[in-house]
């Protein structure tokens, strides 16, 4: 399967790039820094594996018009038209978003989304510690948590970390006063989520267009 790789400048790029090479089943269709404007010309590859930026994943899609290329996007940040475009793609190929790709990462949101529902009444916290060049802000991860845990009258707060090189640790917290529940997924390098796209991309492989997550790949090899 050849793979190419949008955003391989990037540090979750470089690792994807690392595990094409020593995969067996993989080889490189071509590497692409990720800037914003990527050259007007087709490229060769039989899935595209996207780590780059909003303005730079737009400018991939102009630049896979016309093909029907399977597509794999771990960028997070899109605003509401860039994502209302992506859903316009998924008519013509198969697309899958995700917002972490670690293996664990969907049982990790399960059992979160379990725990939150069985005690309504404990505090919720979403955390994350990430390396200390990445944005102030929340995370896609700790946005897509959020989202899944919160419900009419019950937000749950967020604590954001950045430290030193952290690939990245996602913490839920379910605090009942007298008592604590802590869920931590810890990744312990960035091969973790250039392995998952890698999956993802294998998964997509032969799918119909459409628009999947990371959900719809768990549950169909759970």
């Amino acid at each position: 399967m050849r793979v190419v790789v949008h955003g391989a400048g990037g540090k979750v790029g470089a690792a994807v790039l690392a595990q094409i090479a020593e995969s067996p089943d993989l080889t490189l269709g071509e590497a692409i820094t990720g800037r914003a404007e990527v050259p007007a010309a087709t490229f060769t590859g039989d899935v595209v594996v996207d780590f780059s930026s909003p303005a730079g994943t737009l400018a991939l899609l102009d630049r896979m018009a016309g093909t029907a290329q399977p597509l794999v996007i771990g960028t997070t940040g899109f605003a509401a038209t860039d994502l209302a475009r992506i859903e316009a793609e998924a008519h013509i190929r198969p697309v899958l978003m995700a917002a972490n790709f670690t293996l664990g990462f969907e049982p990790f949101r399960m059992a979160a989304q379990l725990l939150a529902a069985a005690l309504p009444d404990a505090r919720l916290i979403v955390g994350e510690v990430y390396n200390a060049a990445k944005k102030p802000l929340a995370s896609g991860t700790t946005q897509q948590l959020v989202a899944d845990l919160a419900s009419p009258g019950r937000t749950p707060d967020t604590e954001i970390g950045r430290v030193g090189d952290t690939p990245g640790i996602n913490t839920i917290t379910l605090d009942l006063g007298v008592s604590r529940i802590d869920l931590t997924m810890t990744v312990r390098s960035r091969a973790a989520y250039a392995a998952g796209a890698l999956s993802a991309a294998r998964w997509l492989i032969g799918r119909p267009a459409g628009l999947y997550s990371a959900t719809d790949m768990f549950k169909e090899t759970a």
